[in-house]
């Protein structure tokens, strides 16, 4: 996954707060041990659902403005007082068979939401909080429910509001609150689907019984969690897509064969059919066979189901939840630019030239018509494989790792790339990922005596 952007800078470009603000809010939150985006909302630079939003956009799933927010206090029995002041986490909700959780770094929260799946038996969403709001709703929340009241609501949240999650979905876009209805069942009704993905629009034709659609490109949606498709489907429509939604293993089957998507962001973990069997029946069925699938998950972690997703169901690509939302997107139109693409007859011939230039010693040219390659073509694995040679032979080994990464993701089983990869790693000093380079090369190794030769590499590392 791509470095996350600096949320300063997130903040900057979304044009919610100016570059001065946040210098000077950055200083102020050094100087007083805080957090840029609390010190923002000290300070009234940035109104709370903005900063939400962008912390929704830099983590990957839903933000949450608390403020706006009111909590059904019956929820707060699933967390105690003191594991939540400790922990920094705070249940908005139990509707749904799942408990809402707000949090301050989803990362940090990881270990102690296993401990409360584990121990309350639920599934667990989590929305991401400013800190300093976060901080000061656990303590009112808390002290709330210890009065006897029902309910508590964010300062900002009408005095009579019933319980919803105020949720920031994307910067730029327009607060959304989650009720409890809506946790329970947030479907469009028949006909208003976004993009009107389900059936056939009046944009497309039928020419010799073929099916040309002009307009934009297609996303079909799939995941159980309210908030995060909704989360893709804002992120995914600003960009200009069309995007049709489904929350189940049935539904999304029925849909994906309807309506015709160019592309199925796919969740693993669906209720009525696993996400995995979705893609297996789409493989299998003649009309969907050449739909293209991206899976996302946050249970099935790691290279091998990576790697497992896109050889035995045929997947083009496999998220790890949480995501950040530009790497998605990223990701998503290079699936669909592949698609679509075949290698340019201007990429092969710079590949060719720079092989001729490295053959005679000149690394700098051939690195950059290598570089030059890459860019013709994004999706050569030859051109970045070539790129990373060139850069090695040179001594630019970050750069190298960098262009034997791509290959790799491009080529999971190109054992060259690997193991120079996991050279370069331990190189310098990555220890851990030369080890998880290797064990992959070892599995892609087709001769016995590769892979006993991988092992015993493998085996001094571990």
């Amino acid at each position: 996954m791509a470095e996350r952007a600096p949320i300063g800078r997130l903040l900057v470009e979304r044009g919610i707060v100016g570059l001065a603000a946040v210098e000077d809010a950055a200083l102020a939150a050094l100087s007083s041990d805080s957090r840029l985006c609390s010190k923002l909302l000290e300070l009234g630079a940035c109104d709370e659902s903005d900063l939400a939003a962008a912390l929704a956009e830099r983590h990957g799933i839903p933000g949450v403005d608390l403020s706006r927010t009111a909590i059904d206090l019956a929820a707060l029995d699933y967390v105690p007082q003191g594991v939540a002041e400790a922990d920094l986490l705070l249940p908005l909700s139990n509707e749904g068979g799942r408990l809402h959780l707000a949090v301050a770094s989803p990362e940090l929260a990881e270990r102690v939401v296993s401990e409360v799946r584990f121990v309350t038996g639920r599934d667990v969403s989590l929305y991401v909080a400013v800190l300093a709001a976060l901080r000061s709703s656990i303590a009112a929340a808390y002290q709330a429910k210890g009065q006897g009241a029902a309910v508590w609501r964010g300062p900002a949240a009408p005095s009579d509001a019933s319980p919803v999650i105020a949720v920031a979905a994307a910067c730029g876009e327009e607060l959304l609150e989650l009720s409890v209805d809506d946790l329970l069942a947030q479907e469009p009704a028949p006909g208003e689907s976004g993009g009107d993905v389900a059936g056939t629009s009046a944009a497309e034709q039928v020419v010799h019984a073929v099916s040309v659609r002009a307009g934009p490109r297609r996303v079909l949606v799939v995941d159980d969690e309210p908030a995060i498709r909704l989360l893709a489907q804002r992120a995914l429509e600003h960009r200009g897509f069309a995007v049709d939604t489904a929350a189940d293993g049935l539904e999304a089957l029925e849909k994906a064969r309807a309506g015709r998507p160019d592309l199925v962001l796919l969740d693993a973990m669906l209720p009525k059919l696993h996400g995995f069997e979705v893609a297996r029946r789409l493989r299998a069925d003649p009309a969907t066979r050449a739909l293209p699938i991206v899976i996302m998950t946050a249970v099935y972690r790691g290279w091998r189901f990576a790697q497992d997703a896109r050889e035995s169901y045929g997947a083009q690509d496999y998220i790890e939840k949480p995501f950040r939302v530009d790497d998605l997107l990223r990701r998503i139109e290079a699936v669909l630019e592949a698609r679509n693409t075949r290698p340019t007859a201007a990429a092969v011939a710079l590949v060719a030239s720079g092989r001729a230039a490295m053959a005679e010693g000149r690394l700098d040219q051939a690195a950059e018509m290598f570089d030059e390659a890459t860019r013709a073509d994004p999706f050569s694995v030859e051109a970045f494989q070539e790129s990373g040679e060139a850069l090695r032979a040179k001594g630019d080994a970050f750069r190298a790792m960098s262009a034997f990464e791509r290959a790799v993701e491009l080529r999971p089983g190109l054992l060259s790339a690997l193991t120079t990869l996991a050279a370069l790693y331990l190189e310098k000093g990555f220890r851990a990922k030369a080890a998880e380079t290797l064990e992959r090369a070892v599995h892609a190794a087709r001769e016995p005596a590769t892979r006993d030769q991988l092992r015993q590499e493998l085996l001094r590392l571990l």
